[in-house]
């Protein structure tokens, strides 16, 4: 039986794990992006983003992590390189916290190892931390850091080897879709497929206004922060950290030993994906900067680097994987809301199951018209 011609629009994480899963698996496929290779004016680049194991999101996320903790491993194998280490993490924050006991909870549901400390604990095992005595940590050995720029390299090189046409700086002009199929209509050329697949981020609302899609860009800013003294090896080996507090931190170790450092909801500064994000200021760097003073020792509270970039969320902070409404041949793939990269191994998977009429658990909280619980977050 023939295989679908596939067409994918967008070479964000989603998109590229897509493009390269299905065009190994022997499809058809053509993918384009509106930017050039590995740009920044999305939400997939950057050297470092969190992996952790049991996700304190919910079950559904939980089951996307085991399937994508052996594909990592996979793709470390294939590359030959690092793309995804572990070097454990916490979730970290003062007792009765949702998100820590969500993420003790599943640990034990899902039997999967952790360790219960409290943060004088952990201060102890890890000196550059300063956590509060009483705070709850939750520490997951097998949780790690994934590498994104060098994800993306892998997996357009994989797509291409496997046949796949990959086209950059190409602005979709028209989409039309019939029960025949799908016309795409780029600057360059007009491509006629089976299925499209958009995994535009952003910009997903701009391409189907008449949908009205639910979804919000913001602006975030991250920044790196090295040691005062040369520390940083040790901290390569230190764990990745999420912290319900002041509205929720997260950060990592870095490849070259610093500490790269998040806020989940900065200043909530909506955008136009349409219009780059406007640079960091000394305010950004300031929000930043409260985490190593309050949680950290040894640590410069000046960043050496700040970065904006694009966070993009749902209302409910589910990730919005569907079926277009009126064409069935049109699939979106938006996984957003600031904890997807690390889902990156099964979204070829996932959309190879849509294509063939098969259905994975869970997938019905991503629908485009859904009555859904919000995720376990962080405190406000």
């Amino acid at each position: 039986m023939r295989k679908p011609k596939v067409a994918v629009l967008g070479l964000g994480i989603a998109g590229s794990s897509i493009a390269a899963t299905l065009a190994t698996r022997g499809y058809s496929v053509v993918a384009f992006e509106q930017f050039v290779p590995l740009h920044e004016r999305g939400s997939s680049h950057g050297d470092t983003r969190i992996f952790r194991r049991v996700p304190h999101e919910g079950a559904v996320y939980v089951e996307l992590a085991e399937r994508s903790y052996e594909g990592w491993k996979r793709w470390n194998s294939t590359a030959q390189a690092q793309l995804f280490w572990e070097c454990g993490g916490i979730d970290a924050g003062p007792d009765g916290s949702p998100m820590v006991q969500a993420a003790e909870s599943l640990c034990r549901q899902y039997e999967q190892p952790f360790e219960l400390l409290d943060g004088r604990e952990f201060n102890r095992r890890y000196s550059y931390f300063r956590l509060p005595d009483a705070w709850r940590v939750v520490y997951q050995p097998a949780s790690g850091v994934v590498c994104p720029d060098a994800t993306r390299a892998f997996l357009h090189e994989m797509a291409r080897n496997a046949g796949a046409r990959l086209v950059h700086d190409a602005r979709i002009l028209d989409i039309v879709a019939s029960s025949h199929g799908v016309r795409v209509r780029t600057i360059y050329e007009q491509v006629d497929c089976d299925v499209l697949i958009v995994a535009a981020g952003s910009w997903l609302p701009r391409i189907f206004p008449e949908l009205r899609i639910p979804l919000f860009p913001e602006r975030r800013v991250i920044a790196w922060y090295p040691f005062q003294c040369p520390a940083g090896s040790a901290f390569q080996r230190s764990p990745a950290f999420v912290f319900d507090s002041g509205g929720g931190w997260y950060g990592m170790p870095t490849p070259d030993g610093q500490i790269k450092i998040g806020h989940d909801k900065h200043f909530n500064e909506p955008i136009d994906p349409e219009v780059p994000v406007r640079d960091p200021d000394q305010r950004d760097a300031e929000l930043l900067s409260d985490c190593i003073k309050q949680y950290f020792n040894g640590v410069d509270n000046v960043p050496a680097a700040i970065k904006s970039c694009i966070y993009t969320n749902t209302t409910d902070r589910h990730f919005l994987i569907d079926r277009h409404p009126d064409h069935k041949n049109i699939l979106f793939f938006s996984c957003c809301s600031g904890h997807g990269f690390k889902y990156a191994p099964v979204y070829g998977e996932i959309a190879e199951s849509m294509l063939t009429g098969n259905t994975w658990s869970g997938m019905d909280l991503f629908q485009l018209d859904r009555r859904s619980t919000a995720i376990t977050r962080f405190s406000d």
